[in-house]
């Protein structure tokens, strides 16, 4: 089994190099399993571009950055980071690591039991590393609440923690057909795997809030979200996959 770990990164460089070296690479080592790492930083300023191509001379050979283009989103760097990959399954996470690594080592007995893993906040044996500010709070209630009145995706509590592993196969063909960039890409995603009966579990994580995360005008966010889970209900029908098309990937 080979893994491939997708890290989208806008304009935090120093955090993500720090992680890499000092707990991602270190952690995915220690596994058994055969993986690489894909890097895409699209929408970063061009002094972190430079830093991040300048540091990237001396990554290890299984350390790959996704060649850059100037588009913002972090849907749309989760999914470039997709279509690179050459692995069995991928495994995308926050550059700030604000879910616990160790996450991965209650999915990795489920790979091959479901089609996709998700970490949740929301579910039995979940935790909060200290408590979340009360607008942060608000905030992740009403998402969950909109997107579960929405979409009616029955066992799938949480959807928006950045750590999802998902079988490359079908990580690749919701790469081709999505058409959100932002954060409410991973709606997309779960939507379009639920519309199409594959099966998603969660499992619980620790969750730490970074002070420095990239999220900022969180008005602004929020309209955005809910005007793009608006565009995922309308494109509803375009999610149902040809059985063809996920036998050839």
């Amino acid at each position: 089994m080979k893994l491939s770990v997708l890290l989208p990164v806008k304009n935090q460089t120093n955090k993500l190099l720090y992680n890499l070296k000092e707990a991602i690479l270190p952690y995915f080592d220690a596994q058994d399993i055969t993986y690489d790492v894909w890097i895409c930083y699209d929408g970063s300023t061009g002094e972190d571009k430079a830093q991040m191509e300048k540091e990237s001379k001396s990554f290890p050979p299984h350390v790959h950055l996704v060649p850059y283009e100037n588009r913002v989103g972090k849907g749309n760097n989760v999914k470039r980071a997709m279509l690179h990959s050459q692995s069995d399954y991928v495994l995308f996470m926050d550059a700030d690591l604000a879910t616990g690594l160790d996450t991965f080592e209650k999915m990795l007995p489920l790979l091959g039991k479901a089609d996709c893993l998700i970490a949740s906040r929301d579910i039995e044996g979940a935790s909060y590393a200290q408590k979340q500010p009360f607008m942060r709070r608000l905030t992740h209630w009403g998402c969950r609440m909109v997107v579960a009145m929405m979409f009616h995706m029955k066992g799938i509590k949480d959807s928006q923690c950045g750590y999802k592993c998902i079988r490359t196969s079908l990580a690749k063909q919701f790469a081709r057909f999505s058409i959100i960039d932002g954060y409410a890409f991973d709606v997309e995603l779960l939507y379009s795997l639920y519309r199409n009966g594959f099966s998603i579990q969660e499992v619980p994580c620790v969750w730490s809030d970074d002070p420095d995360s990239s999220v900022s005008g969180l008005g602004g966010t929020v309209r955005r979200f809910i005007s793009d889970l608006n565009k995922i209900k309308r494109n509803r029908d375009n999610y149902l996959y040809a059985k063809e098309d996920e036998d050839a990937h």
